[in-house]
């Protein structure tokens, strides 16, 4: 890449790579060793609800223990019933290692597809997270590693939830406009398996349903993207928070772990507002609905993705990617957006996207890309 091809006001995702644990369980799978749990005894019926109707089939974490015998688990005590669970402090000790390694893993995934990129070349690093606190968090150990120039310039977006890999890619924008010499190298990590807790609340409950591990990188820079390798432009980005929805979905720092509220209401309250978001975002652009070809939902859940499609009259073609990365891998937190962007790059789908992502607040991220 030549830094003399920077265009105008431009700023691509020039790359995209993806990366998951290498422990993987089949939704059948969890949803049979959810219902041998004591705790669960009276709720068997409801997890094969939730689990069964969640339209995924497989998720990836970095915990190993579930199918293990007792006396070679690493992370929970070796009794029948996990017990007693593992607290906040020893969840969050497990976050600082395993981060650092898949972090590094799916970073150097990215330069290893974009050989001639120096990593010393990159001027910000930005990583996302909100399932995980350390400092040096895993952002010092990508710098040092990978490694970076000493003087990179890092920022971490921590605790905004699902949404939070848009702010981050916005920021990345701004950076690049402000400097045409900067390439932003964004991280975006989450290990929400980490959390996991036997709790009888029916949004814990639905939460161990939906949530898994996995972690992304993407470049970001003014500069011509390569015509072999497959970028977006980043054309705008819109905010916007739910009146009196704060307490449909929130995520906190709980004393055995972090403490997940997802209202049932959630799905169609994003119903409720998701056009006029999108009609907001495409006059603010100056862009018509019918110019939008490709559609990047978060598959926060099966019926999050339903009443967005259904709204905005798509067809299961137009979310075909949300489902495929919903089915394959669970919700990832932030660093799910990132997933259905590469599904949609593997199929080739080309021109104007709309992509919108919520999380806690209730607050609903949109962009506006297009395909390079």
């Amino acid at each position: 890449m030549s830094r003399s091809d920077a265009c105008n006001h431009d700023v691509f995702i020039q790359g995209i790579e993806t990366a998951v644990p290498e422990h993987s369980y089949s939704q059948e799978y969890v949803l049979e060793f959810m219902q041998r749990l004591p705790v669960y005894a009276g709720r068997k019926g409801f997890l094969a609800k939730v689990y069964r109707g969640s339209a995924i089939e497989r998720r990836y974490t970095v915990v190993g223990d579930y199918d293990r015998p007792p006396e070679e688990r690493t992370f929970y005590p070796p009794s029948d019933d996990l017990r007693p669970e593992p607290d906040v402090v020893a969840r969050n000790a497990l976050f600082v290692t395993e981060s650092t390694k898949l972090a590094l893993e799916v970073a150097r995934k990215l330069f290893a597809s974009m050989p001639e990129l120096d990593p010393r070349s990159i001027t910000h690093l930005i990583t996302v997270s909100c399932t995980g606190f350390s400092a040096p968090g895993f952002d010092f150990y990508l710098a040092r590693d990978l490694p970076l120039s000493p003087s990179v310039h890092r920022l971490h977006v921590g605790f905004m939830g699902c949404y939070a890999a848009f702010p981050a890619l916005k920021t990345a924008r701004d950076i690049c406009r402000a400097d045409p010499g900067a390439r932003v190298l964004v991280v975006d990590l989450e290990l929400c398996s980490l959390h996991f807790q036997q709790k009888l609340d029916p949004d814990i409950m639905v939460a161990n349903a939906l949530f898994a591990d996995g972690a992304a990188a993407a470049l970001v820079s003014p500069e011509a993207p390569r015509r072999d390798l497959p970028s977006y432009r980043l054309d705008a980005f819109e905010s916007y928070i739910v009146p009196d929805s704060e307490g449909d979905m929130a995520w906190t720092v709980g004393h055995t772990a972090f403490d997940m509220r997802l209202s049932s209401y959630v799905p169609k309250l994003i119903q409720r507002e998701i056009r006029s978001i999108t009609e907001t975002i495409f006059a603010r652009a100056r862009v018509s609905r019918d110019e939008i070809v490709q559609w990047a939902i978060h598959p926060g859940g099966r019926a999050i993705v339903e009443k967005a499609g259904e709204e905005l009259g798509l067809s299961p073609d137009d979310v075909a990617a949300s489902y495929t990365v919903l089915r394959n891998y669970g919700n990832m937190s932030s660093a799910t957006i990132f997933f259905v962007l590469k599904e949609m790059q593997r199929l080739g789908r080309r021109g104007r996207m709309f992509a919108a992502a919520f999380g806690p607040g209730l607050t609903v991220e949109s962009a506006l890309l297009e395909s390079a």
